[in-house]
């Protein structure tokens, strides 16, 4: 399956909007935009192996190949990425940088979403 990572960052903007200090998010529960709940899945069950959120994973006998997981806190590395991809300028200046590559990781996207900042940041203050 191909990561969707317009819904990698739909996902943890909704993680963050939405789950409360102490509590979990149930991803299976989770819609958002026009994703399918295989994508929403897989999305979440790659930010868990990036490090990104901590949450728990459990596959279940009466459900095979679909786990449920629960969100219990994005993690400072998640929410560094987050801040990096967050602005809806940056974004589509980072993905129009990177549609150039037929493939890229999470760790390029938030490198070249940086510089991107960087960039944006140089440009405003007229350096």
């Amino acid at each position: 399956m191909k990561l969707n990572h317009d819904c990698v960052r739909d996902l943890l903007l909704y993680i963050e909007e939405n789950l409360k200090y102490g509590y979990y998010i149930k991803v299976n529960e989770v819609q958002i935009g026009n994703y399918s709940q295989h994508e929403i899945l897989y999305a979440a069950d790659k930010l868990l192996e990036a490090g990104f959120i901590n949450a728990t994973r459990k596959e279940y006998i009466d459900n095979p190949g679909i786990p449920v997981i629960r969100i219990n806190s994005i993690t400072w590395n998640g929410h560094q990425f987050l801040d990096n991809i967050r602005d809806n300028k940056v974004w589509e200046h980072t993905k129009g940088i990177l549609s150039k590559f037929s493939s890229v990781s999470i760790g390029i996207i938030s490198s070249v979403a940086a510089q991107v900042i960087s960039n944006l940041i140089k440009t405003q203050m007229g350096l």
